[in-house]
């Protein structure tokens, strides 16, 4: 697996964008355009949590400064916000079903599980009382926290229609990951997908920069 972050911000309001550069500063840039010489190019996972979901003013010397990360409850957020943008370098797996019916089947039930896809294409658990979900930057594609012998556990991984069921929606995530190159993507219901077989197609097809 071969990729890099870069970091944009834009206004909640208005069509100004900016972009992180190696040296720090901020240039401005039109949204969606392609990378520059001295746009930074981060790779460590540390500094890329960092910058997601930061709040930002202008400023004259740099472009933009940091104003402190937006808190888990700032349901009304105004003002220039941070993102990060995921550029992968090589092609994109097909998330395996039979290991997330094995990552369901060996959690604990009664301890709050978020089930995600990391960034390799990989199923994985995380106990959201010990590991942060927010600004978690190993997380490509995610679901609800789960708890229940009805979602976690033995019992949960042999409901076989339930299985299928999430399979497709962790697909049609994954492909909306790849599509969109943004961390955190929520699965979709799944009657806002067309098929399993129209989301492989589609993955396959995908192209890397």
């Amino acid at each position: 697996m071969k990729l890099f972050f870069s970091v944009g911000a834009m206004p909640q309001v208005g069509k100004k964008a900016w972009r992180l550069q190696d040296d720090g500063t901020w240039r401005r840039c039109t949204p969606g355009e392609p990378l520059k010489e001295h746009d930074a190019k981060l790779t460590d996972k540390k500094e890329v949590s960092n910058w997601i979901n930061v709040r930002l003013v202008e400023d004259k010397e740099t472009g933009l400064k940091a104003k402190g990360k937006v808190r888990l409850f700032d349901f009304f957020v105004s003002g220039i916000l941070s993102y990060v943008t995921v550029h992968r370098l090589s092609p994109a797996p097909i998330p395996d079903k039979a290991q997330m019916i094995n990552v369901i089947a060996q959690a604990k039930v009664g301890k709050p599980w978020l089930l995600y896809i990391d960034l390799a294409g990989n199923f994985r658990m995380l106990n959201s009382d010990e590991t942060p979900i927010i600004a978690n930057p190993d997380i490509a594609v995610r679901g609800e926290i789960a708890s229940s012998e009805a979602f976690i556990g033995k019992q949960a991984a042999q409901n076989t229609e339930k299985m299928d069921e999430l399979y497709l929606q962790f697909i049609a995530g994954w492909l909306t990951h790849l599509e969109t190159r943004r961390l955190s993507v929520f699965i979709p219901e799944t009657k806002d997908i067309h098929s399993l077989e129209d989301c492989i197609e589609k993955i396959k097809a995908w192209k890397h920069e």
